[in-house]
């Protein structure tokens, strides 16, 4: 029986061979621990959302919660290629 694959993978497997860069491949687990990571910055940013009222002090702790976002998960691409 096929393998069923999710629109990210056919499109990574399509720009690899377009000439784009490699694509990284990860576990299961490490897919959970980004989706993982993810949903609890998308709680996080619509909390500041609803309680940060100031325009100016609600845009730079979004930003700073998407940065810490993108270090956890770009800590996961990491791992893998230490391993």
């Amino acid at each position: 029986m096929a393998e069923i694959r999710s629109a990210l993978e056919i499109a990574m497997e399509k720009a690899q061979k377009m000439g784009g860069e490699e694509v990284v491949s990860l576990s299961a687990d490490q897919k959970r621990e980004i989706a993982e990571i993810r949903k609890v910055y998308k709680a996080k940013i619509a909390e500041v959302e609803i309680l940060v009222t100031e325009k100016e002090k609600q845009e730079k702790e979004i930003s700073r919660l998407r940065r810490e976002r993108d270090r956890k998960i770009e800590s996961v691409y990491e791992k893998k290629d230490q391993s």
